[in-house]
């Protein structure tokens, strides 16, 4: 089965314009991402998943220059975007991973690929880790089946919440080792204060290789409680789970009545 990861990038946002390219240690942020993507073992290809907007063109030169593959689809519906994407590159299953999430990590990318293919899943996840350094993998098939539910593009972004929200997939879980559980650390980048934070972990564990361990990074935060207190009081974005959870009592409605 081919498995693909697929970067989700664009250069619109809102609390955070153009972050995926603000330097951190002389290098873009999505190039720190992109870098250590590829010490992954498990996925056959790496997809920077981008829109048409012509603002994402430095998104598309940026892969061309890394090696990486590209795709371009719509702006808003991150769903289509992702689907049509698999579709090009005749992908079976997706690994998700976030373009503001710099220190994703290829361990347990790798992992949760593994475990993925092995449990024939649609959906897996990974509990426990610092925010911004997990990843999802599905299946081609499942988001096709989320496309079919009509999910409102304004929350195609939060697709994976239909896999959790509903039992109508095959969800599997891997959980974070203790040297690296640590679910209240924050480290992804949406905010002023998140670059703060990461730029000062780059500052002190980059030495020109971008796939430093996650192990180094939980170290060094706990070690540093100021570090962890830069960006602490902040909590991610409020999705409309109460949207989320009604649709999938419709859409599981509909499915028993159907068969």
């Amino acid at each position: 089965m081919k498995t693909i990861v697929l970067i989700a990038v664009r250069m619109k946002s809102s609390r955070l314009p153009k972050k995926a390219i603000v330097d951190i240690e002389g290098k873009s942020l999505i190039e720190h991402l992109i870098d250590r993507l590829k010490s992954c073992r498990v996925p056959d290809k790496i997809v920077l998943c981008t829109s048409t907007h012509p603002d994402d063109e430095i998104l598309a030169d940026i892969a061309k220059r890394k090696g990486i593959g590209c795709f371009r689809g719509s702006e808003e519906d991150v769903l289509e975007r992702f689907i049509q994407a698999a579709k090009n590159e005749n992908a079976d299953v997706i690994v998700r991973v976030t373009g503001d999430n710099p220190l994703t990590d290829p361990v347990y990318l790798d992992k949760a690929v593994i475990h993925h293919l092995k449990t024939d899943a649609e959906y897996t996840f990974i509990e426990g880790l610092p925010r911004g350094t997990e990843c999802e993998v599905m299946s081609t098939k499942a988001l096709e089946k989320c496309r079919k539910m009509a999910l409102n593009p304004e929350l195609s972004e939060y697709m994976t919440l239909y896999f959790k929200a509903s039992n109508l997939f095959k969800t599997e879980k891997i959980v974070a080792e203790p040297n690296v559980k640590r679910p209240k650390y924050r480290l992804t980048v949406d905010t002023p204060e998140d670059l703060k934070l990461i730029r000062e972990i780059f500052k002190k564990l980059y030495t020109g290789d971008s796939s430093f361990p996650l192990s180094d990074v939980v170290k060094l935060l706990d070690e540093n409680p100021s570090l962890v207190n830069i960006n602490a009081h902040l909590r991610p974005k409020k999705v409309k789970m109460e949207f989320v959870d009604k649709k999938m009592k419709i859409v599981e409605m509909n499915n028993h009545a159907q068969s």
